[in-house]
């Protein structure tokens, strides 16, 4: 994929951590994607789903307000997805909880700490590049 493709695709980071949110647009742009929107919670995230559609979603899961998943839900429910993948990050590592949230359609999963490698790897093969 062409720095100019990567420039014009627009992601959509959601989570309440500034720090944590910070790394990942941080690894986006190592990675060449600079049309970023950052939200804090799902309720933040679900509005800028309403005002302008996105390439790909990287949410937390553990949020104030509306999690991850109420998101995912929320967002699909008002067809606000289109065929965005949706990306998971959380720190819940347990099997359950990983297969709960792949069973709901969540595209993909990460495990935090978020690592730059894993993250690049999940993007391409979420928008098969």
């Amino acid at each position: 994929m062409t720095d100019r493709k990567r420039e014009t695709l627009k992601f959509l980071v959601v989570e309440d951590d500034e720090a944590s949110r910070t790394i990942i647009a941080r690894f986006l742009n190592h990675l060449g994607y600079s049309n970023l929107v950052l939200a804090k919670n799902g309720k933040a995230a679900l509005n800028q789903l309403k005002l302008s559609p996105v390439d790909l979603i990287i949410s937390d899961w553990r949020m104030p307000d509306m999690d991850g998943l109420e998101l995912y839900w929320a967002a699909k429910n008002q067809e606000l997805l289109d065929d965005a993948p949706f990306l998971m990050v959380s720190a819940e590592n347990e099997r359950g909880k990983v297969l709960e949230a792949l069973q709901a359609g969540v595209s993909d999963y990460i495990v935090k700490p978020v690592n730059s490698e894993i993250l690049k790897s999940k993007i391409d093969k979420l928008l098969k590049l």
